[in-house]
């Protein structure tokens, strides 16, 4: 470091000059400024300090693919376990259940977690904003749960609410101005969002906000999709289910008719028919034989057709053949294979 007043080399650090012991600059005063000490521009923090359209916009899509992969997480857990559906309650694709469920949780998805310290939810937190009142404080669990309860409100105006966002000057949807919320970009405290919102920055411009109007009516929400495809896919396993059941006894209906049509009985067990017990138990299902040929079928798992009965009986025609019926007993007809509903 040079001395200003004679030009003498100094130490970095020296605080006088060896040579005309004068104080050196650098230790009388600095412009450099610790972060939060540095005055806060009002007009320029404004244009910066809400987040912006896209960025909610990812950040709700993001939130959407995980709350998505954890309905389905947690519904194969439960499948896995057998205690994915009890029986007496219906969870099935036509029943509204799921679809309150599903609600029910989104709506605690968020409100939990834009009430919690980070003030923000997963997909919030990958975006880098953050939730707050008009203040800059932190929402309170009520609070949050009052603003995505007013979200309702921006989704029946044809998501017209939640496009708001993307042209008012502190880029509010219409729940936030119902709750009295702004969200901003996670780096801003409170004395600067109270700032910003003295004068707000102008909103999005025509053209975006045709291309934002595109998007939003046209890409599904991750959550909905979820209550009313997973309902349907629950279904299509217990169909699938009483199917492969279903199967495996048409498998034993041909050695049961040959047993009988050559020594004039029916078989007593599968070993007599030449059929191995053990292909006809498994932890889903039990096939049992009957004294008159009759193959019956009781469910253990899953959890809904659990002690249902699907039965098939043969019958001698006039043509010395047999034709086999199929019923079904405390088993709804629509997990039932065509062949063997309503009789």
């Amino acid at each position: 470091m040079k001395c200003s007043s004679c030009g003498a080399p100094n130490a970095n650090n020296a605080k006088f000059c060896t040579n005309c012991g004068t104080t050196l600059v650098a230790h009388q005063q600095t412009p450099y400024q610790a972060p939060g000490a540095q005055s806060f521009n009002e007009n320029l923090a404004s244009a910066y300090v809400y987040a912006g359209f896209w960025k909610r916009f990812f950040a709700h899509f993001l939130d959407g693919i995980i709350f998505t992969l954890f309905l389905w997480l947690l519904f194969f857990i439960l499948a896995a376990t057998g205690m994915a559906f009890s029986r007496g309650t219906d969870f099935s694709s036509e029943s509204a259940m799921p679809s309150l469920l599903a609600i029910l949780a989104w709506w605690m998805y968020f409100a939990l977690q834009e009430s919690s310290s980070k003030q923000a939810t997963y997909g919030k937190r990958a975006l880098g904003i953050k939730v707050t009142d008009m203040n800059g404080q932190a929402l309170s669990f009520a609070h949050a749960a009052g603003r995505q309860l007013a979200g309702a409100v921006s989704y029946i105006t044809f998501t017209i609410g939640y496009l708001m966002a993307a042209f008012t000057g502190r880029k509010q949807a219409l729940h936030d101005m119902i709750a009295g919320c702004v969200v901003v970009n996670k780096h801003y405290g409170d004395r600067q969002i109270q700032a910003a919102n003295l004068s707000p920055p102008p909103g999005m411009s025509i053209g975006a906000i045709i291309g934002v109007v595109f998007l939003v009516l046209f890409i599904p929400v991750g959550g909905i999709i979820a209550a009313i495809a997973l309902p349907a896919y629950h279904d299509y396993t217990i169909r699938a289910n009483v199917s492969e059941a279903y199967m495996q006894a048409g498998n034993a209906k041909y050695a049961i008719v040959e047993y009988a049509e050559e020594t004039g009985y029916w078989p007593q067990n599968f070993e007599q028919a030449n059929l191995d017990t053990e292909d006809f138990r498994n932890e889903k299902y039990h096939t049992h034989l009957g004294k008159e040929g009759q193959l019956q079928i009781r469910f253990v798992k899953p959890q809904q057709i659990s002690g249902g009965v699907l039965e098939l009986t043969p019958e001698l025609t006039t043509e010395s053949g047999y034709v086999w019926h199929c019923r079904g007993e405390d088993i709804e007809d629509k997990y039932l294979p065509s062949q063997c509903r309503n009789n």
